[in-house]
């Protein structure tokens, strides 16, 4: 038997208020972009011991300045360490912004702390944010800082000729790493913080009532018009796996408790016994904390070049998806181990009605009076009985009107898996499940009623790193290299080989992160491609 363990017994879980706390550390690729570029990100959540924290498993970005939240991103978390990347808004406004980080047990009132500033030019528009860019009479200086090692050696040669192969090299005690190569232009001007300085003045422990994101992310919502204890469903668009279920409370509240759902997907919640009149509102976990402290974007004639090279170098690798490496993830757990038996349309006559799919192709599944029902095996399994309590799914997407499901066309369809298997989450038990694959996804076209909430969902960052890869034409990249976790074992030398670019100019190489022994490192050196 399938047994899988769901939201239904978490409530102890998600109310739980720690006396402890933990901080989210931000680091990027870089300090300075333009609107539309890629920002890739590391972080490292630390409990109130400065160990990295293992209560949460996600964390929110939220991009901000005085004018308020300009960007927004969650990255899944595993063992205190996450990383992702998300694509600035093109219509971002010129001017300074803080990349502010926090968990829900954290708070974003606290997310300040670990902070990065960052400077974000928009070339194609006159648009600045309010009252946070000034005019200068003299160039203005990139504050990057010296070279500098803290823990850690960093080996780059002085002096490259352009579209060459070379190396970094990194040695010292065993570390997690951040590691960026990129290009000085000028066009950093906000002081980098530290994780040394940032675990320096970590706070004292502090009391959170907040849900407890252990596993992923909380998805918290209100459900009017259902009974209390009725059962609400998440389900997915693409996946199976990504179905989650919760009961709806005596305030009308629900809470499903995620794995953390990858990538941005439609989302379907349902309360399928609920009747008509049923009504769905998810909320975002977002915050939005105050973007305080930002000092102002200072702007100059000698910075039209440099704006000049980005704005070509970002139409350059615009959508190069092939450039990037996945890197682990937290895998699916609700329904990823569930046996499908795989019926491929194809294989079989087509037939132009769901019914008669079922009927001439399904064995294992029957229609009586508009439910469907699978076949289980009895105990000497000399005999099969049909059970009627079955999830039916479009897509991973659970339909709770199947006259929405009778009345698509047949044609659309590609697959169909049946599980046979009960299924079992907290008290809620299903003896088996139909899921019908669409050629496109077709269940994105199909008319919910007003008791069904559909959304489109902003799902966790998939981890990803920039290995080099060299892209086809003139190499303009701006960005050399970015790996958000690179082991290092103690003694090992970690040689990483890259190309130089197709231009001149001075580029700097940062490494940083926590020692074996939860110190932090870092170390900064420059270079020139001539």
């Amino acid at each position: 038997m399938k047994k899988l363990i769901c939201t239904l017994f978490g409530g102890l879980l998600l109310t739980s208020v720690w006396a402890q706390t933990e901080r989210v550390y931000v680091v990027t690729d870089r300090t300075a972009y333009l609107s539309g570029d890629r920002v890739w990100c590391s972080l490292f959540c630390m409990d109130q011991n400065g160990q990295p924290s293992l209560k949460s498993a996600v964390a929110y970005l939220e991009l901000v300045s005085a004018e308020g939240t300009g960007a927004e991103a969650k990255i899944a978390l595993l063992q205190g360490r996450g990383c992702g990347e998300f694509t600035l808004p093109p219509q971002l406004p010129t001017g300074n912004y803080r990349l502010m980080a926090y968990t829900a047990l954290e708070g974003g009132d606290a997310a300040q702390m670990g902070s990065r500033l960052l400077s974000i030019y928009n070339p194609f528009s006159v648009a600045r944010v309010k009252d946070g860019v000034v005019a200068q009479e003299s160039p203005v200086n990139s504050i990057l800082g010296p070279e500098t090692g803290q823990g850690i050696e960093l080996h780059v040669p002085a002096r490259i000729r352009a579209e060459k192969p070379f190396s970094v090299a990194l040695n010292g005690n065993a570390a997690d790493l951040t590691l960026s190569v990129f290009h000085v232009d000028g066009l950093e001007q906000v002081p980098v913080t530290t994780l040394d300085a940032f675990l320096k003045d970590f706070p004292v422990p502090a009391s959170s009532a907040a849900p407890w994101e252990y596993d992923g992310e909380v998805i918290g919502g209100t459900v009017s018009g259902a009974p209390v204890e009725s059962i609400a469903i998440l389900s997915s668009a693409g996946s199976p796996d990504d179905t989650y279920f919760t009961r709806v409370e005596e305030d009308g509240s629900v809470r499903f408790a995620t794995g953390n759902i990858y990538g941005d997907r439609e989302m379907v919640c349902a309360v399928p016994e609920a009747g008509e009149h049923v009504r769905i509102r998810l909320e975002s976990p977002y915050q939005h904390p105050d973007g305080k402290d930002i000092p102002v974007l200072g702007l100059h004639d000698s910075q039209f070049e440099a704006l000049v090279s980005r704005k070509s170098a970002l139409s350059t690798l615009y959508g190069a998806d092939t450039l990037y490496t996945f890197l682990p993830r937290r895998e699916d757990l609700l329904l990823s181990g569930v046996a499908w038996e795989r019926y491929h349309l194809d294989d079989y006559t087509r037939f132009n009605s769901v019914q008669e799919i079922v009927v001439e192709i399904l064995p294992s599944v029957r229609l009586r009076k508009g439910r469907f029902e699978v076949s289980v095996a009895d105990g000497s399994k000399t005999t099969r009985r049909f059970r009627e309590n079955v999830l039916v799914m479009m897509d991973g997407v659970v339909i709770p009107d199947m006259q929405m499901l009778l009345n698509l066309d047949a044609m659309l369809l590609d697959d169909v898996y049946v599980c046979a298997e009960p299924i079992i989450s907290g008290y809620l038990t299903y003896d088996g499940i139909v899921n019908f694959v669409s050629k496109k996804k077709y269940v994105k076209t199909l008319n919910f009623p007003e008791n069904v909430y559909v959304l489109d969902f902003k799902g966790v960052r998939y981890p990803l790193a920039y290995l080099g890869k060299v892209p086809g034409g003139k190499d303009l990249r701006q960005l050399l290299y970015w790996h958000p976790s690179l082991t290092m074992k103690a003694g090992e030398t970690v040689r990483i080989p890259l190309v130089s670019p197709a231009y001149t100019g001075k580029f700097c190489v940062i490494a940083e992160g926590l020692s074996a022994t939860g110190e932090a490192v870092r170390a900064v050196r420059y270079f020139e491609v001539e």
